[in-house]
């Protein structure tokens, strides 16, 4: 890890001791945002050494558990607070982010530096379905609920959790443990960029087993208490400075709590590995829609029901991602200007996020 992200989990630490003084809530959210950044760059760092000694197929379980553990403890601490509004824009905006930010400055930046990149076809287009899948999954409860304003999406919402869960399990199967028939594909490198061998220049751990079990756990618990400090100064922040519940899950938290892989994702672009590209941030984009998401639902039983009801324009919005997604996965290959028009979805899409205002009774 570079130097500077040491440094800035100070500024993490120092808002966190600072959540226990009078401090302004505005300036502690922005602390412990920045302070995010450091330790979600940690946990994956600490993931790649230890897939480094467990191997590809444990090595990716370990990133299916810990690759998006601030988007998890950020909605699960939300949840237990009650936020299901910034909860739920927190599941939405990491999708949208992944999908069209980092994979959109990837494309732009690999296709300025190597003209018309080629990629996986097969590959890509397996992750496309389960995308659609889970569109469909987050779409279909606020449908009914929208045909029905007394409708009871709760049960609806845990029967479709596990459903996601399972089809997320069957994709591990296929994709990641190997179950699936025939040679091996190209797409398996893109397995290995997440599971942190492909992460890496070095053939060699750089730490010790110990050393990144511990750096693992260390991170984990920072990423609570901070996610905790962050999601408490909510409230207060979007009173004082008029932004909504909304934008604050939707564009800020994904972006934060996401840094190091659109970093990771947007290196490899530029040494020609799109593939590698695509699988951490698509990757990243499915593990939270169909995983992190019905995790949440099950896990708010025990405090705050959350249910699967999502906001018209974030429905809308994550429908029309799936379709540039689509797009771009038919041909397999891209340019600089297939980047731009990512970026530029998510512009206009976090700009209507901006206006939009928190929905009452999610």
């Amino acid at each position: 890890m570079p130097r500077w992200l040491w440094a800035i989990t100070l500024v993490g630490i120092a808002g966190w001791l600072l959540a226990f003084t009078t401090a302004p809530q505005l300036l502690l959210f922005i602390l412990t945002a920045i302070g995010l950044i450091p330790l979600a760059a940690l946990i994956g760092k600490a993931t790649e050494e230890l897939a480094f000694r467990v191997g590809a197929t444990a090595g990716g379980l370990l990133n299916v558990s810990f690759g998006n553990v601030p988007e998890l403890l950020i909605g699960g601490i939300a949840v237990h607070d009650g936020l299901i509004a910034l909860a739920q824009a927190t599941i939405i905006g990491s999708v949208i982010g992944n999908a069209s930010l980092v994979m959109g400055m990837s494309l732009f930046y690999g296709g300025l530096r190597n003209g018309i990149q080629r990629f996986d076809r097969e590959g890509v287009g397996h992750q496309a379905i389960l995308m659609v899948l889970a569109v469909a999954a987050l779409a279909l409860p606020s449908l009914y609920r929208a045909s029905d304003a007394h409708a009871s999406v709760k049960e609806l919402s845990v029967f479709v959790a596990v459903l996601l869960i399972a089809s997320y399990a069957a994709y591990l199967a296929y994709d990641l443990v190997g179950l699936r028939g025939g040679p091996a594909r190209i797409e398996d490198g893109g397995l290995a960029a997440d599971t942190g061998e492909g992460l890496v220049e070095n053939e060699h751990p750089e730490w010790s087993s110990r050393m990144a079990v511990a750096a693992l756990a260390v991170a984990t618990v920072l990423v609570a208490l901070e996610g905790n400090v962050l999601v408490g100064a909510v409230k207060p922040v979007v009173q004082q400075i008029g932004v909504s519940e909304l934008f604050v899950g939707l564009v800020i938290v994904p972006i934060v709590g996401n840094v190091a892989e659109h970093f990771s994702a947007v290196q490899f672009a530029g040494r020609n590995k799109p593939d590698l590209s695509f699988a951490i941030a698509f990757g990243s984009s499915i593990q939270v829609a169909v995983l992190i998401a019905p995790l949440l639902v099950l896990i708010s039983l025990f405090w705050h029901p959350m249910t699967l009801v999502f906001n018209p324009v974030e429905i809308a919005v994550l429908a029309l991602v799936v379709v540039m997604f689509y797009f771009v996965a038919h041909d397999g290959e891209s340019n600089w200007l297939v980047g731009l028009q990512l970026m530029t979805l998510y512009v206009m899409a976090a700009t209507v996020f901006f206006f939009l205002p928190t929905p009452a009774g999610l």
